[in-house]
């Protein structure tokens, strides 16, 4: 029986990746080649995301003006998400690119 358990919640684990539900109370988010690898990430109230640019130069801005920072290869800008929501981004230079994405928090 103990092993049903830990065979459940391991596809538990499996099922959240794959869907793009982040765990944990941190999440990463790469910049590269105008877009933003994962495009849009769903993390949890009080959780932090980290934007690192793995190549170029590039801007987290989120709409709502609560971050703008520019990241050139190997810099990160962090934020902690304290409300729910949908928080919509983009890289002020690549935007028209589409260089675009967005965290919900739950």
């Amino acid at each position: 029986m103990r092993r049903f358990g830990i065979l459940l919640a391991a596809m538990a684990v499996a099922l959240a990746v794959s869907i793009g539900v982040a765990s944990g109370s941190g999440h990463s988010v790469t910049a590269r080649n105008y877009h933003f690898t994962a495009k849009t990430i769903t993390v949890h109230k009080g959780d932090k995301v980290t934007w690192t640019s793995a190549q170029g130069k590039h801007s987290v801005t989120l709409a709502n003006g609560s971050l703008n920072k520019v990241i050139k290869k190997g810099q990160s800008a962090s934020k902690r998400f304290q409300h729910t929501g949908t928080f919509r981004y983009y890289c002020r230079f690549h935007k028209d690119l589409g260089m675009r994405g967005k965290v919900v928090v739950e």
